[in-house]
């Protein structure tokens, strides 16, 4: 009996986080900079240059990027940093 309540549990929180990330996300956090825009998304913090529409248009659709590039423990509080390419990353850890 235990067993059957823990799995349907497990299965609930499964599917919540995988629907959070699905919808359209809007931009703009606290942890926005200068020339960058980010949003915060199940614990992990997304940065984008300002002026990438492709990119922002695309994340806000979907919640994800074809393509990416992460560092892991980077961002504030240790979350993983999520971007269209590492050097987006790395301008932003630079940005003050």
């Amino acid at each position: 009996m235990q067993r059957t309540w823990l799995a349907s549990l497990c299965g609930a929180v499964l599917f919540t986080s995988v629907a959070v990330a699905s919808g359209p996300v809007s931009l703009g956090s606290p942890h926005d900079k200068p020339g960058f825009v980010t949003a915060v998304v199940e614990g992990r913090l997304w940065v984008f240059k300002a002026d990438d529409a492709k990119n922002i248009e695309e994340f806000r659709q979907s919640g994800e990027l074809g393509k990416m590039a992460s560092r892991i423990a980077a961002g504030p509080n240790r979350m993983t940093i999520r971007a269209p390419d590492m050097e987006t990353i790395e301008r932003y850890l630079e940005a003050r």
